[in-house]
């Protein structure tokens, strides 16, 4: 109950007092089921449901069904419960939601297990996507806990992530989901390569500092002075990306440009369009500083393939270097 409280908490604030009776009721079949099965790390195994509902309900801010599904995930295929029980106490909603989750056990596979679970995923898309977010979320803590399995499993899965999921989440829009399942599949894939990279960034960051905290300073300091309230923050890029980046420009570690970059979110448009306010701050900072010649990609007007949208500029900082900022 303690470690599912935070998630009652946030449902609390956005669901009828009904619909929290329905996550309550979720909980406790869950916990009942699962009361005498552990996880291959040795804790309990309701652990699993808890992560993933509060990923579901948290993270991805879905609804009370979803919730409800997400507790009850692995009832039906590590249980003695069946579909229709969960039908009968939960509706005709969770129980679709249930279904698709749960992979289908068969004599013989059309085209092969994993290859029929992941077709029993996507052939769920034309009636509801939250289905598949609720798989992501699963996948999601499966990875973050993926430590505990042996080796040749770890590989399993985190080949299967690397290839499925983390593209479904991008497909999705979930960038920070995607980023993240890619990092863990490459921990697991090239553990070597992964620490080498992760210390290389870490000790990038500590040097670099005091110069990006002077820059986001500045940032803070004009558009205060204009009236503009907004979350400025510097993000370093995962290990994943920067193979990635390294890879394609065919540089090492200490030649790739832009191993992070400053965010501004802004909440308040005051009156003006997402598109305005960009550029208001677009011009903003360009009159303080130094702006690279081509260096502007305009993701507003044309999204990338996921969704995302921003406005993104390089700027000369006091310290030479480019400052890659993103609207």
């Amino acid at each position: 109950m303690v470690m599912a409280q935070p998630l009652f908490n946030v449902m609390a604030q956005r669901v009828t007092a009904e619909e929290m009776e329905k996550i309550y009721r979720a909980f406790e079949v869950a916990s009942d089921k699962h009361a005498t099965q552990v996880r291959k790390s040795g804790e309990p195994y309701i652990i699993h449901p808890i992560a993933v509902a509060r990923i579901v309900g948290e993270e991805l801010g879905l609804g009370a069904n979803p919730v409800c599904a997400a507790f009850l995930h692995d009832v039906v295929e590590d249980t003695d419960t069946t579909i229709q029980q969960i039908e009968e106490w939960f509706g005709k909603d969770v129980v679709f939601l249930v279904r698709v989750v749960t992979k289908t056990k068969k004599e013989k596979y059309e085209l092969g297990k994993q290859v029929d679970n992941f077709k029993q995923m996507l052939d769920s898309v034309k009636y509801d996507i939250r289905a598949l977010l609720i798989k992501l979320a699963d996948r999601l803590h499966n990875m973050r806990t993926l430590s505990s399995m042996r080796p040749g499993k770890q590989m399993k899965i985190a080949g299967e992530t690397d290839f499925f999921y983390a593209p479904l989440a991008n497909r999705l829009g979930l960038y920070r989901v995607k980023v993240e399942l890619e990092n863990l599949s490459f921990r697991y894939r090239c553990p070597r390569e992964y620490v080498r990279l992760t210390e290389m960034l870490k000790a990038d960051e500590e040097k670099n500092r005091p110069v990006v905290d002077h820059f986001i300073a500045r940032i803070n300091e004009a558009l205060a002075a204009n009236g503009i309230k907004a979350l400025i923050e510097a993000e370093y890029r995962q290990p994943f990306n920067i193979l990635r980046k390294m890879a394609k420009t065919g540089r090492d570690f200490h030649h790739i440009e832009n191993r992070h970059f400053v965010r501004i979110v802004f909440g308040d448009t005051q009156g003006a369009s997402e598109k305005g306010m960009a550029l208001r701050i677009y011009a903003i900072l360009t009159d303080i500083f130094k702006e690279k010649p081509g260096s502007v990609i305009n993701y507003i007007d044309s999204p990338k393939e996921n969704g995302y949208q921003s406005l993104h500029v390089q700027l000369l900082a006091e310290n030479g270097k480019w400052e890659e900022v993103h609207m």
